[in-house]
């Protein structure tokens, strides 16, 4: 239902079209988006942000179809927001560092950071590349076949993809809880994003020397994932015993502990 309503003004867009032109179709898309936002206010008391910049496009880009009276813009519509779309989980993934999808999807499932991080690039992609077929169909067909992609070729390989993802994601919650492989996600990446967001440091290094331990306690025999070094200095350290520095260091850190993390060197500078 939640998908439906989301292509709930393409979907008009598309009857409006088959009953008069793409200039009508094009006011029923902007006036079915108002109304679209207006609904979720209604039931949810809220707006995702989503809904603003897919109303800005379509506002703008739709009203010069109608004024110019050219179909140039209203194409580009839908590229210009799966390409936004891209940029954004590109800024928040790769420029600060954090984890878009594991926000958005975090509360429903517990998966490990690098699950996360290949379902943000997947979504990526999966954006970047609508985006361009887009335009391909858009400028290389007739108008009416360009109008059916956009609902019924956008439309099937969202749900397609869609699928895909749940699959993947289905095959990854799984595995972390048989414990196949308990340490996924315990990377060193991962302990500098915890450390940076919980202790604020002026300095830190994070090194894996997990390869230093095969065949030791603890070691599950990838190499990775188990021992780990820390150095790190931080204001939060200022008047606190050194006992104190390395339990500050390893509160931060203890969720990755209980998920198989075996062993926590800590230098406080």
């Amino acid at each position: 239902m939640k998908l439906l309503f989301d292509f709930f003004p393409i979907i008009l867009f598309f009857a409006a079209y088959k009953v008069s032109d793409i200039f009508v179709a094009t006011g029923v898309g902007i006036v079915a988006t108002i109304a679209q936002i207006a609904w979720s206010r209604w039931r949810t008391g809220k707006i995702e942000p989503l809904q603003w910049v897919s109303l800005a496009i379509i506002g703008v880009l739709g009203s010069l179809t109608i004024i110019l009276h050219d179909n140039t813009f209203i194409k580009l519509k839908p590229t210009i927001l799966y390409w936004t779309l891209a940029l954004v989980l590109f800024g928040g993934q790769v420029v600060m560092r954090g984890s878009p999808m594991k926000s958005i999807m975090g509360t429903q499932l517990e998966l490990p950071d690098e699950v996360w991080r290949t379902v943000g690039w997947s979504w990526m992609g999966f954006f970047s590349a609508l985006g361009a077929l887009n335009l391909w169909v858009a400028f290389n067909y007739d108008e009416a076949t360009w109008v059916n992609f956009k609902l019924f070729g956008g439309m099937g390989l969202m749900v397609l993809f869609i699928v895909a993802q749940a699959l993947y994601l289905g095959a990854a919650h799984e595995t972390g809880r048989s414990g196949v492989t308990a340490t996924t996600g315990i990377t060193a990446g991962a302990l500098e994003q915890r450390l940076k967001e919980l202790l604020q440091p002026t300095h830190l290094e994070v090194l894996d020397e997990s390869w230093e331990h095969a065949g030791h306690a603890g070691a599950d025999g990838t190499g990775s994932g188990t021992h780990f070094r820390v150095r790190i200095a931080s204001p939060q350290f200022a008047g606190r015993s050194r006992v104190a520095r390395h339990r500050l260091v390893y509160d931060a850190l203890r969720d990755f502990v209980e998920r198989g993390l075996h062993a926590l060197a800590i230098e406080t500078l």
